[in-house]
């Protein structure tokens, strides 16, 4: 029994000294020089333990199997052992490795073929207690990898075919999934797009139609209206049109314009319509001149301005004008100063309004809201249905040469049936506020005597707009001569063509330019 306590002793240290090997903790042991404990003088564990270990380990194992470790041929004793003896059975032979393994790759032998040290049970070879736990310690260390400074190559590692296969399936169908999804968003809000214009034009359609139905027209558009629009009284704006300032604002809601030269070649707008409740922001606005005043009572309308030259204010002191003087005038909350005109441009340029301004100063005055009972309007119109040609020559662009700075053309859009207008030698005139270009369906030129009031300190002018004169009409890209005439400075101003019949305009926007 105690032979075979040996023998297994024996094979475990052989174990241990490959394992701590394969491990970097030491040189590799000859495995033949471990003797058979079958032939050495019987000695304590421990003692046989300590005189196996070698003075000096050689480097490189030999090509040689290991010492024979079976038992001696003398049997064991016929008594049968314990019942916690294992069984007798040969000591399994302990071959070294025919090639040296490099230092560098002992961790990784450590790792894939580890030696199997359960084999032998530490307590039969007659170890004690802490002899033990160190080999399960070197165990342990072999097991977690390569000693101190060195470092471990990452394992490559695939992923079977079938996965990568699965991830760009599932990559694939999560983007077509998004595409769907946006596409099936964005159907749904073309579909809600044109839905809303759907029934926005069907309403527009079903008003316009009660429009028509109630025989109603605008006085400044011939295009048709309810009766109480037809009655609302307009607000004519005075407009800033230097070019320094440009673009102006609020545009898009003008019906009916003047352009006439002030002073310094510099024309100014002025700017009439019924539609001001909806208005944004407009401007900039400017002073008002004898020319622009004078047309004021043609349309009955609220004077919206911010000062005006001596015979400007003269004008309409003696014709009572409703005004809201932006300049001139307390009205709380009529006007406002835009802070990037006034910091980039000048405080003249920086004057603006709204619709709500322009409410809240007509209440403000209280000034009456509807046209005066007996009021006739200057012009007439064909109804919007009756594009009228007037048959005379073309007149698919039309240049005005108003001052030696501000050149005027108006191109004839044949699509549209609109003349867009440029400036400043072909400077698209647009509202500030939308980006559109202003588009008329009507272009009246009126010539009239214009110069320089003789002795003013800012070479403002005077407009003869007493008495008769010519001019023309564009329409439909055709053009037609007519003439203008006056009876005196309380007047209105009335038009008519050549042969003496009244002019009568297309239904739509009209642009008055006076040269």
């Amino acid at each position: 029994m105690e032979r075979l306590r040996l023998r297994r002793a024996a094979a475990w240290m052989a174990s241990l000294y490959l394992l701590l090997f394969a491990a970097g903790c030491g040189e590799r042991v000859p495995t033949g020089d471990i003797a058979d404990p079958g032939i050495t003088e019987r000695a304590e564990p421990e003692d046989a333990v300590k005189d196996e270990t070698p003075a000096a380990p050689e480097t490189e194992a030999p090509g040689t199997e290991a010492a024979d470790t079976e038992s001696p041929a003398t049997e064991a004793p016929e008594t049968e052992p314990p019942a916690t003896d294992a069984p007798e059975t040969e000591t399994p032979e302990i071959t070294a490795p025919e090639t040296e393994i490099p230092p560098e790759d002992s961790a990784k032998t450590a790792e894939t073929e580890p030696v199997d040290t359960d084999a032998v049970d530490p307590s039969d070879a007659g170890l004690s207690d802490t002899d033990a736990p160190d080999a399960k310690v070197s165990e342990s260390d072999s097991a977690n990898g390569p000693a101190s400074g060195e470092e471990e190559e990452p394992a490559e590692t695939q992923e079977p075919e079938e996965t990568n296969i699965a991830g760009v399936v599932m990559t694939e169908v999560l983007r077509l999934r998004e595409r769907d999804e946006a596409a099936r968003k964005e159907k749904e809000a073309k579909e809600e797009a044109e839905r809303i214009a759907k029934e926005a034009a069907e309403k527009l359609a079903r008003e316009e139609e009660a429009k028509r139905a109630s025989g109603a027209y605008s006085y400044l558009t011939g295009l048709p209206c309810y009766p109480e629009q037809q009655k609302k009284r307009p607000v004519a704006i005075m407009l800033n049109n230097l070019k320094l300032q440009l673009p102006q604002f609020g545009l898009d809601y003008g019906e009916i314009f003047y352009e006439c030269v002030t002073e310094g070649s510099i024309t100014r707008l002025m700017m009439l319509t019924t539609d001001y409740e909806n208005m944004g922001t407009v401007g900039s606005i400017r002073s008002s001149r004898e020319v622009f005043a004078n047309r004021v009572p043609d349309y009955d309308a609220v004077y919206v301005h911010a000062g005006g030259s001596p015979g400007a204010y003269n004008i309409i002191s003696e014709k009572a004008l409703a005004s809201l003087d932006g300049a001139n005038m307390y009205l709380p909350s009529t006007y406002f100063r835009d802070q990037w005109r006034l910091n980039n441009i000048g405080y003249e340029h920086s004057l603006m309004t709204n619709g709500a301004g322009i409410i809240s100063g007509i209440q403000f005055k209280g000034y009456r809201t509807e046209l005066k009972a007996d009021y006739t309007p200057p012009f007439t119109f064909y109804n919007e249905q009756n594009n009228h040609l007037t048959g005379g020559p073309a007149a698919v662009h039309v240049r005005l040469c108003a001052t030696p700075i501000q050149t005027v053309d108006y191109v004839y859009d044949a699509a549209s049936g609109q003349y867009l207008r440029y400036q400043y030698n072909g400077m698209a005139h647009v509202d500030g506020s939308t980006g559109k270009q202003i588009a008329v369906k009507n272009v009246l030129v009126l010539f009239m005597d214009i110069g320089v009031i003789p002795g003013d300190e800012k070479s403002r002018v005077a407009v003869t707009d007493v008495g008769t004169g010519s001019g023309y009409y564009m329409t439909n890209g055709q053009r037609a001569e007519i003439v203008w005439s006056r009876a005196s400075n309380y007047d209105a101003m009335h038009y008519s063509y050549a042969d003496g019949t009244p002019l009568v305009l297309n239904a739509g926007k009209t642009f008055i330019n006076i040269v």
